[in-house]
């Protein structure tokens, strides 16, 4: 088994074309171009997605690969994806040649084996680079070609860094230097999910709504910031990927996403000087003005600011960019416990409410606490982790409700202030 570890973007045909002779200027080990036809299997219940299972047989130059991939984790916006690659003798999928222990407990290999049927192909031609940079050797493939799902196919336009030795802060690094080329975005989806997607083409998807953050157990308050920006990064990659697939809400979305980012700076700002965060905060207010006026997703997420100020947050991530300006008192509270500083700060936010709305207001003046109003909720979603979502869900919802203006602003009003706490109101203050 592998782990591997990449960065994926969608390129523009304006990108493509300009992405050879940036590449060239970098130190290239090694060069060459495949032709890569991948087949992906799976149930017709869907057995593998529903475990977050790729499989694969890619036939490249008379030689033929099975690859399985799991759904693996995402770290700092980079997906760390554990895959098992073997060679085959012909195009035939044979997974009786994968080790026992990746199924999951109780599959009959012998039964999945027959239940396996090929749904979609990939065809498309890849340039790849073997570069070293800084400390690393990484491979840069710029892959072009199509999906085809039965009756419907998509193109493939796509940049992918894949660390093969080194360290993935030099990879965050050299990706900065290919944000000169416009039309180039992060992509949230790997081919086999594309894939997927074209299967239900005709199933409408429906916007995610924002989730609830479940941490880890028994977390620092410094791991409960790092997964708080991995939940904001992962939330701003879904709804940007809604934007461009034409929902009419996803732009507010992205927005929100922003907005959870400089909400989640200062929460933690307690402990975290306002000069650590405030290159980042200030891109993220501008580019939250841009998104006030409704356009087009490529007019913004094509520019290389935008893809500049991600790839920032994600280097602000991987480096703990914040241990260079906090003091020893600080750091003690990074290290305290998680759980109860999100029981503290939680209150804190309803007592915030309470002010705002302890007694009925004009039109203009819920107008007025709409942006209050909405950073408090989304603390709320990214602090009520550690309790039951039959519990935190309908709590919050109340105060969406509010938001939303879904009612009788004041009925929704009292409603909201009149719920009980759903977690452990210690009153001490940090």
């Amino acid at each position: 088994m592998t782990v591997e570890i990449e960065l994926k973007f969608i390129a523009s045909p304006a990108a493509v074309a300009a992405l050879p002779e940036c590449l060239s200027k970098l130190k290239v080990q090694h060069q060459e171009t495949l032709h890569l036809i991948n087949t992906y299997y799976d149930t017709d219940a869907g057995l593998l997605r529903s475990h977050r299972f790729g499989l694969r047989v890619r036939g490249c130059n008379d030689s033929y690969e099975m690859t399985l991939k799991s759904g693996g984790k995402v770290v700092n916006g980079i997906v760390h994806r554990p895959e098992y690659n073997i060679p085959l003798p012909t195009n035939a999928l044979d997974i009786s040649l994968l080790p026992q222990e990746v199924w999951p407990h109780g599959t009959e290999v012998a039964e999945l084996a027959s239940a396996l049927k090929p749904l979609f192909t990939t065809n498309f031609q890849r340039q790849l680079w073997l570069v070293s940079f800084q400390q690393s050797v990484i491979e840069i493939a710029l892959d072009t070609g199509t999906i085809v799902a039965g009756e419907q196919s998509e193109g493939i336009s796509e940049l992918e860094l894949e660390l093969k030795q080194g360290n993935a802060a030099d990879m965050l690094a050299l990706a900065q230097q290919f944000t000169t080329v416009e039309g180039l975005r992060l992509g949230s989806q790997s081919k086999a999910a594309r894939g997927y997607q074209l299967l239900n083409a005709n199933e409408s998807a429906e916007l995610p709504e924002m989730t609830v953050l479940v941490p880890a157990a028994k977390i620092t308050v410094e791991q409960g910031l790092e997964a708080s920006l991995e939940w904001a990064l992962s939330q701003w990659q879904q709804y940007e990927q809604s934007w461009f697939e034409g929902h009419a809400q996803a732009q507010k979305y992205v927005s929100r996403s922003l907005t959870s980012v400089r909400q989640i700076l200062v929460v933690f700002g307690g402990m975290i000087p306002r000069k650590a965060t405030a290159p980042l905060r200030e891109r993220l207010a501008e580019l939250e003005q841009q998104l006030a006026a409704k356009c087009p997703a490529q007019d913004i997420i094509y520019q290389p600011g935008y893809l500049q100020l991600k790839l920032a947050l994600m280097a602000w991530m991987m480096n703990k960019g914040w241990r260079l300006f906090v003091d020893n008192k600080s750091k003690d509270k990074l290290a305290g416990s998680f759980k109860r500083f999100a029981d503290v700060t939680m209150s804190r936010c309803l007592s915030e409410l309470k002010e705002a709305f302890a007694k009925q207001l004009t039109n203009d003046g819920y107008n007025d606490q709409q942006v209050r109003l909405e950073k408090q909720i989304i603390s709320f979603y990214m602090l009520a982790g550690a309790y039951e979502q039959s519990e935190s869900l309908p709590y919050i919802q109340t105060w969406q409700r509010l938001f939303d203006a879904q009612g009788d602003r004041d009925v929704l009003r009292r409603a909201a202030l009149e719920q009980p706490p759903f977690w452990l109101n210690s009153g001490q203050h940090l």
